[in-house]
């Protein structure tokens, strides 16, 4: 085989991936289990280890926006995405009382598509926070700290992950391609997978992702009202939807 038919066949490669479709969430009552597995914790109560979350989002609300969390009730490990006032935070928490936090001090925009991403270094204790950096669409934008209690890593807890929900709290809009790595991404990996405003294949990263749902790619609809989520990623976790209908799955996609 000659260099140029390898090429060839390497681009169309490349260029066969896309993204065709999200899931449309009405904030409500939608969200997505992706269960408990001791590979989607990141700390064990004496210390953390790297993790870093990918997803895009195109909010109709950005109030409690509930992009990935680890968090029910008074079970508590990390949490991503906007909080009550609007602001795009990740939390990791080893009680009520004991936490570390970073967020952005700005807004973003409603009915407007966003690549966000968060890292840790897993460094924990005291100065945990410290090891948390905040992207969007390849830029850092974390500008503010959250110390509160004594806090020493996160524990490993039986609650599931779940996509757009915290407790009675849901996001309201579209979300696309989340994925989990069990390690601290690189500004230059997370503006890889920004591609300028195109979301790329995460399996072309260096480090692949721990657990990548595709939303409405690799999604089976089992006739009655919830989808089945495959996991691309290396970690076996996959996932089902909660209350997204057959039509949720929409081709609204970044772009």
């Amino acid at each position: 085989m000659g260099i140029g038919t390898h090429l060839g066949i390497l681009a169309s490669s490349i260029d066969s991936f896309s993204s065709t479709y999200s899931f449309q969430f009405d904030g409500v009552d939608d969200y997505i289990d992706c269960g408990d597995n001791d590979n989607l914790s990141f700390g064990n109560g004496s210390t953390d280890s790297p993790f870093s979350i990918s997803a895009w989002i195109k909010m109709d609300d950005i109030s409690g926006f509930r992009l990935l969390n680890k968090y029910v009730g008074s079970t508590y490990e990390y949490s991503f995405g906007t909080g009550g006032a609007g602001n795009l935070q990740l939390y990791l928490l080893n009680s009520a009382s004991k936490y570390r936090a970073r967020l952005q001090s700005t807004f973003l925009n409603t009915g407007q598509w966003y690549h966000i991403a968060s890292t840790y270094d897993g460094r924990g204790g005291s100065n945990a926070q410290d090891g948390i950096k905040i992207y969007v669409d390849g830029v850092r934008v974390d500008d503010t700290s959250v110390s509160v209690g004594s806090y020493a890593a996160m524990s490993n807890t039986t609650v599931p992950v779940y996509i757009g929900k915290l407790n009675t709290s849901y996001a309201d809009g579209n979300i696309d391609e989340v994925a989990i790595f069990n390690s601290e991404l690189s500004a230059s990996d997370i503006t890889t997978i920004y591609n300028s405003g195109v979301p790329n294949n995460l399996n072309d990263l260096s480090t692949p992702p721990l657990s990548w749902w595709r939303m409405g790619e690799a999604a089976t609809f089992d006739g009655r009202r919830d989808w089945d989520l495959r996991d691309q990623g290396t970690g076996g976790n996959d996932a089902v939807t909660q209350n997204i209908a057959e039509t949720e799955r929409v081709t609204d996609v970044p772009s």
